[in-house]
């Protein structure tokens, strides 16, 4: 009993022998990460996260933990959290000042176009600085003139929204603001190779994706474990019924009569 505690022992600890590379996302999050991993070759899990209630995380064979993060990496995932407006106007003070409150409004403007920008598909980042000017109603000379500029990081060669289009949704959602007086740049980021060899693992004389390897080698081990118990169950049977055989009473010899 002691040898096969110790069989499913060690068969558990090698079943969950997949590591965590992305904790507490909301459920868009994880679904990129997945799909970015996927990308590069690597078959990644969404489950929900122990940690966080109602969040998830991203687990990975633990040989391929190493590439998931540089993948990851690459993709500039898992993204941070993007303060909207609804969140920058949470944070007001008792009494805000209109400083303050022009201050909110403009980092939360920003942040709702990082929002918009992020979820385009191909974008990999965004970030978009405003200043709006404020109202001032009784000030005299010329009014200053508004300003943004947008930084985008996309993958591949080749942008997925025209630089125009950027304008037009920054200006469009920021008062005051012009196209003519925002800037766009943009970073590409070469897209990853989609090679079969790069994407494929060898257990013996069997080929498979680097995601799956692990579960071949889990079932493997299972399967060794299982033949090994199936034989240790039946020696001990032999043994024990060798021994029942030994020691039963023999049967009397009859003894000899004479003529």
């Amino acid at each position: 009993m002691r040898r096969r505690s110790g069989w499913l022992l060690s068969f558990v600890v090698i079943a969950g022998c997949t590591v965590p590379v992305a904790g507490g996302l909301d459920e868009p999050q994880a679904n990129r990460v997945v799909v970015a991993l996927d990308r590069a070759g690597i078959g990644g899990e969404k489950e929900p996260d122990p940690t966080t209630e109602g969040r998830f995380r991203v687990v990975v064979g633990r040989d391929d933990a190493p590439r998931a993060i540089a993948a990851l990496r690459d993709e500039d995932l898992p993204a941070p959290a993007m303060p909207g407006l609804l969140d920058s106007m949470g944070k007001a003070q008792l009494v805000p000042s209109q400083l303050a409150e022009h201050a909110q409004l403009t980092a939360g403007l920003a942040g709702e176009l990082e929002r918009t920008l992020s979820s385009i598909e191909g974008v990999l980042s965004a970030r978009v600085h405003l200043s709006l000017v404020k109202s001032e109603p009784f000030s005299e000379g010329p009014r200053p003139k508004a300003t943004g500029s947008v930084l985008l990081r996309h993958r591949g060669s080749t942008p997925p929204i025209e630089a125009h289009e950027v304008k037009r949704l920054v200006a469009g959602a920021a008062p005051g603001l012009s196209t003519d007086d925002v800037a766009v740049v943009m970073v590409s980021r070469p897209a990853p190779a989609h090679s079969a060899d790069r994407a494929l693992s060898h257990l013996g004389p069997v080929a498979a994706t680097r995601g799956s390897i692990t579960l071949l080698r889990v079932v493997g081990v299972a399967a060794v474990l299982v033949d090994l118990l199936l034989v240790g169950t039946v020696l001990w049977l032999w043994s024990r019924l060798r021994r029942a055989r030994a020691d039963a009473p023999q049967e009397p010899v009859g003894e000899k009569t004479g003529p």
